[in-house]
């Protein structure tokens, strides 16, 4: 093998130490710290509209509550067993994997 100090061509242009000034001669995108500001910006927009969201909702759904309050005096409410089970063990496997 003889080694002529030429790089391979998939390295042409490349230099080493500055990686913005390897970025522009590679065609790469520039990375600055504003897209990351931008970012967590952008991010703390949405997680204060899905709050806001959440806190015009009512704690307590009133009209459900009536509704199966009415069914258990009247003796018409019926539990699925099955579907009740089926409920924990995703509610608690889900608890688990997070």
């Amino acid at each position: 093998m003889k080694i002529t100090g030429q790089q391979p061509p998939e390295f042409h242009g490349v230099k080493g130490g500055n990686a913005k000034e390897n970025q522009k001669n590679t065609g790469l995108p520039e990375v600055s710290s504003g897209n990351v500001e931008q970012s967590d910006k952008n991010s703390t927009f949405v997680m204060n509209k899905i709050k806001n969201r959440i806190s015009t909702e009512p704690e307590v759904r009133t009209e459900r509550v009536n509704e199966l309050k009415a069914q258990i005096k009247n003796g018409e409410f019926k539990v699925d067993s099955d579907s009740l089970a089926k409920a924990m063990l995703n509610e608690a496997l889900n608890d688990d994997s997070a």
